[in-house]
């Protein structure tokens, strides 16, 4: 298990850095700017992933009877935002993914600040939380190669085309390794979720997947990013949190990891169908 637990963790930095590179080969620094300069797209973004979703997830956990700790994982989850998940299901789903990386980066931002003063609000007591822990990853695991891959395509504008693919395949095999260790090591945690606590899970998903669509607004492109956007949660962030406040629970993470693994599911079923609708 220790070799799974190690391969695991390997492939997620694998995946994370190869998706960024991936996405910096294949855009110019412009690209991703551009959206960013919309009021009306950053109002959108903070509303619905900061308001609705948390809005949300309190009325799922006051009408579904579940566990106080998977309660309070998926309150955490509903704070957590800007997965660096996001901008391969938008690939996968044949959207724009300049516009899901400019997403994903203020999600980033927002969830480093907002989440440390919204999360006590929402479950109450005492509780900490490391922005500047959650910020130093993101900066080293995404923020740092993206900047780097952005400017190696600025500059050497025909290695970066001949690399991007290199990159879009390492970062697929390494999501495939994810899945695999994910699922083989959590197992027992998935199992432990099944009933109430699992339904509210899959509950919580395709909320914020609907959310996420209709906050889109009527072009198709911008519903296939903002759906998939909000509906994909930033589980690192959320475990970050788990760990330093709720260890004494270990229901909070493993309801943390069951989203994670039950969401990577459902996650790719709607970036599949996303593709397959014509627009």
């Amino acid at each position: 298990m220790e070799l799974l637990t190690l391969l695991f963790n390997i492939s997620i930095v694998i995946f994370v850095i190869a998706t960024m590179v991936s996405i910096g080969f294949g855009l110019r620094v412009s690209e991703i700017i551009e959206p960013l300069k919309s009021p009306i797209l950053i109002l959108n973004v903070l509303i619905t992933n900061f308001v609705i979703v948390p809005l949300s997830i309190l009325v799922i956990v006051s009408i579904i009877p579940i566990d106080e700790g998977a309660k309070i994982g998926l309150i955490i989850l509903s704070l957590a935002s800007g997965a660096p998940f996001t901008p391969k299901l938008v690939e996968i789903a044949k959207g724009n993914i300049a516009v899901a990386t400019a997403v994903m980066l203020l999600q980033m931002v927002s969830t480093v600040f907002i989440l440390p003063f919204a999360l006590p609000l929402m479950i109450g007591g005492d509780i900490i939380v490391d922005s500047l822990g959650i910020a130093k990853s993101l900066i080293v695991m995404m923020i740092i190669p993206l900047a780097i891959s952005l400017w190696i395509s600025s500059k050497f504008k025909n290695i970066a085309e001949v690399w991007q693919g290199a990159m879009v395949k390492i970062s697929n095999i390494a999501l495939l390794v994810i899945i695999i260790t994910l699922t083989i090591l959590n197992g027992k945690d998935i199992l432990a979720v099944f009933g109430y606590d699992m339904f509210a899970v899959v509950i919580f998903m395709i909320t914020s997947l609907i959310i996420g669509y209709f906050a889109g607004g009527r072009v198709y492109s911008n519903r296939i990013v903002s759906s998939l956007s909000v509906a994909q949660r930033n589980i690192s962030a959320g475990l970050v949190v788990s760990a330093q406040n709720f260890s004494g629970n270990p229901k909070v993470t493993i309801t943390i990891i069951a989203v994670a693994i039950i969401g990577l599911f459902i996650m790719l079923f709607s970036a599949k169908k996303f593709a397959n609708i014509q627009y």
